[in-house]
């Protein structure tokens, strides 16, 4: 059922798109069916593909992207001179570049969605395969929240720890498999590795994860030489057993960032295979850091 949503949506997704384009073309040559206004295409153009990946696009109503394109196209009707752009200013042609731009809006945000919930279910057999602990990063964020709390109020160290898979893996498998087998390879290596993660991690920690499948453990109590010697751990199990390299960097509270945000880029700046990771401290880092300027 699922596979059958998709490529209906696809289909009209195409259909739509092609129908633009058939039309833009017999404007174009002088040969118009239906004599629409330059601007209807460039909107109907770009408006359908930035609807279909726009990012967070499927956490929002259909109305949002209909509505906002709409309001762009009455922008242009408002203070364009349509005779520069058509001969024709019927209004039933104006009604019918209106309908026919919501048409594929509607569309557009109908495959995204697809395409998302496709995304969901093979996710699910991932973790299914893989079964481990990790919450989705946006979902966690009371959690989170709480923990660096109880850090401040107490006065205890709190580091995190930033994983992914080296983007050479993707790369490799890309050019061996087609592109939507490449991608299910991908999801089962990252809940493979998750769940490796969870059985080297204490009870205590929060691990989580994004849509990308990178990997985040935060590590209560935790200072960041102990997080580094976690991570070499985490590190040689995926390598032993998936025979892939992953990058992954630490950030600690509150010697180097106070809010989880600045931890997060500073992790993400140290991004790197872990055996080229010096063991040093955060005080040793800031030091380097102030002799450099």
């Amino acid at each position: 059922m699922i596979v059958t949503n998709l490529r209906r949506s696809f289909f009209w997704a195409a259909l739509y798109l092609a129908l633009i384009l058939v039309l833009g073309q017999a404007d174009y040559i002088g040969k118009p069916i239906i004599n629409f206004a330059s601007y209807f295409y460039v909107v109907a153009m770009i408006g359908v593909p930035l609807t279909l990946f726009f990012p967070g696009v499927t956490r929002v109503s259909t109305k949002v992207p209909m509505l906002a394109w709409a309001a762009v196209y009455s922008l242009l009707l408002l203070f364009i001179d349509r005779q520069l752009t058509t001969t024709s200013n019927d209004l039933s042609i104006v009604v019918l570049e209106f309908v026919l731009l919501e048409t594929g809006i509607w569309l557009a945000h109908q495959l995204a969605q697809q395409i998302n919930h496709a995304e969901s279910i093979m996710d699910e057999l991932a973790v299914g395969a893989f079964p481990h602990r990790a919450q989705e990063l946006d979902e966690a964020s009371n959690r989170v929240k709480i923990e660096f709390t109880r850090s401040r109020r107490y006065h205890r160290p709190l580091s995190i720890l930033l994983m992914e898979v080296d983007p050479e893996v993707h790369k490799e498998n890309g050019q061996v498999l087609k592109n939507i087998q490449s991608d299910i390879v991908n999801r089962f290596t990252s809940a493979r590795i998750g769940q490796i993660i969870d059985d080297r991690i204490r009870q205590t920690d929060l691990v989580l994860r994004d849509r990308q499948w990178s990997y985040v453990v935060i590590c209560p109590e935790t200072d960041y030489a102990s997080v580094v010697l976690l991570a070499r751990r985490i590190s040689e199990a995926v390598k032993e057993k998936t025979d892939h390299s992953i990058l992954w960097g630490v950030a600690s509270f509150p010697d180097e960032a106070l809010t989880f945000d600045d931890m997060m880029k500073k992790a993400r700046e140290r991004l790197t295979i872990g055996d080229v990771i010096e063991d040093v401290t955060p005080q040793e880092n800031a030091q380097k850091e102030i002799s450099n300027l």
